[in-house]
């Protein structure tokens, strides 16, 4: 037992550590020509692909009112169903690539036409039913495994097919891993653009988060992770997804964090499904030091005749993914034709100013600094919108050791490609703190 819980909490932590979440007609007709290459020579990252994907709470008894019957989550096999977060994560030398998939996605399998966050829950109905189980709540302990392996297969299939990949891990979890994880690691810092109030009644969930710089237990961050409302509704939420992954990359890399894996671990023998073995789990958590991370959101539109479904773009995503499978190494000697914007959210006035003169310095261009008035508790990155230069954004990113991002929130006033300036600068980027210091107000 305790060396399965390693293995999953091993692989679960070095995810964490690793990432920082259509129409039949159009979607690719072949599986990539990239082989993974599983068997790296020592001291080389390996080429892998993983579907990634959290499950959400089933309630059967909803809750009524604001003082009436309280929601209860189902039991058994029922209890976890749709996965409402779902992520490619493929490792290779070098980086790390992370694809949010909105929960919303249109899909056409065996079946049927639906939403992406069923494949799970329908895959592991019918392996249910295959193993010849016809009531799952009278016999939940038989129906849990091929219930978890059915859905889990699924799960990969819609992967594949909606990417054109081959998926070599799948790592499922429950919504309740992300809080004990979190938890574990002592909360974690997000900036609020703007208060978040929702009330859920039938599921139970009460979010009250106001804005501005906010430290969150566990139980709060999953708040702060489930909220789908505001702006930029189901795109704003993985964006806030892949923020905390990044912050728990920090966080985890750290010696005080090491000494509390076997408390995170003890927990997770319920929460996890994976294929994924100990020497993989093991091997990650060292590679994962030093790649970079990049961000991306499954391009996606929205098209009337589907009603609420999300329809891959697929020109865009065969672009992504062409960009992702096949990476042009940065070359730091042939600097970019364009100059990245920055945005100076540090918290340290004219840090931006000091940055853009570091830039110029070293012949990479003359930098408009934007002003900001918000101190924000996001590390610093580099953004892109979709349309935004590739090679801009991954030259700044090795130079200043961040990640990219093509977030949908961008900060007022960012460039197509913009290096953000977060809380971490200050003590990442020291001589260039002190160089502001000594630079004479405006």
């Amino acid at each position: 037992m305790w060396r399965r819980a390693f293995q999953m909490g091993g692989l679960v932590l070095a995810l964490l550590s690793l990432v920082s979440f259509y129409i039949v007609e159009t979607k690719p007709k072949h599986k990539s020509v990239a082989q993974p290459n599983l068997i790296a020579a020592t001291g080389m990252t390996p080429v892998v692909n993983i579907a990634v994907a959290g499950r959400d709470i089933e309630y059967c008894k909803p809750g009524y009112g604001p003082i009436g019957l309280k929601a209860e989550p189902c039991e058994g096999i029922e209890r976890y169903g749709r996965t409402d977060t779902m992520m490619f994560v493929r490792i290779q030398p070098g980086r790390v690539d992370v694809v949010s998939i909105p929960r919303d996605t249109y899909i056409e399998d065996r079946f049927g036409a639906h939403k992406m966050n069923s494949s799970f829950l329908y895959g592991g109905k019918e392996a249910v039913a295959a193993a010849g189980i016809t009531d799952s709540r009278t016999n939940a302990a038989a129906a849990e495994q091929p219930f978890r392996d059915g859905g889990s297969k699924a799960y990969k299939e819609s992967v594949e097919q909606l990417l054109g990949v081959t998926i070599d891990y799948t790592v499922v979890f429950n919504v309740e891993l992300v809080e004990k994880v979190i938890d574990a690691l002592g909360g974690v810092d997000v900036y609020v653009p703007e208060p978040m109030k929702w009330t859920d009644r039938a599921a139970g969930l009460y979010i009250d988060i106001p804005a501005g710089n906010i430290h969150l237990n566990g139980k709060k961050a999953v708040e702060y992770l489930r909220f789908r409302h505001g702006v930029g509704s189901d795109y704003a939420r993985m964006d806030r997804g892949k923020d905390v992954i990044g912050k728990l990359l920090q966080k985890i890399k750290s010696p005080a964090a090491l000494n509390l894996i076997p408390t995170v671990i003890g927990a997770l023998q319920n929460d996890v499904i994976t294929n994924a073995n100990l020497e993989f789990a093991q091997s990650m958590i060292g590679y994962s030091k030093g790649l970079t991370p990049h961000f991306y959101t499954l391009p996606t539109i929205e098209d009337a005749r589907y009603g609420s479904y999300l329809i891959a773009d697929m020109p865009k995503v065969q672009e992504m993914m062409q960009g992702i499978l096949n990476p042009t190494p940065v070359n730091l000697e042939a600097v970019p034709a364009n100059v990245p914007t920055i945005v100076n959210q540090s918290g340290v006035p004219r840090l931006g100013r000091a940055l853009a003169r570091y830039l110029e310095r070293n012949g990479w261009g003359q930098a408009e600094v934007i002003p900001s008035d918000v101190i924000s508790a996001e590390p610093t990155r580099v953004v892109r919108r979709a349309w935004g230069n590739l090679e801009t954004a991954e030259f700044y990113a090795r130079v200043l050791g961040v990640s990219v991002a093509t977030p949908y929130r961008y900060p007022d006033g960012a460039g197509n490609v913009s290096i953000v300036l977060g809380k971490d600068a200050a003590q990442k980027y020291g001589a260039l703190a002190l160089e502001a210091s000594l630079i004479p107000s405006p």
